[in-house]
């Protein structure tokens, strides 16, 4: 990538090494794989950190649900219905 394109990827994607780091002050977390990792984060620190509303969307339906709604996330589940 170059130019004008690679300047805008620049302004607007942070590269993150710690999962707190790139999850803090953002209004959505997507999660968009199945590795278990995601499903022992502390999420209510999560939910803390960021502006409200707050988003997760579960693109493996990996997630407890109602757990994260009980912290106060609005959750999406991706490609179903949440009901």
């Amino acid at each position: 990538m170059s130019g004008e394109h690679a300047d805008r990827v620049d302004r607007n994607v942070t590269v993150c090494t710690a999962r707190m780091d790139a999850m803090e002050g953002s209004h959505g977390v997507a999660i968009l794989t199945e590795w278990d990792e995601f499903k022992g984060y502390d999420y209510a620190a999560v939910y803390g950190t960021m502006p409200k509303p707050a988003f997760i969307f579960d693109g493996r339906g990996i997630l407890d649900h109602a757990a994260l709604q009980q912290i106060g996330f609005s959750v999406e589940v991706i490609g179903r219905s949440l009901k």
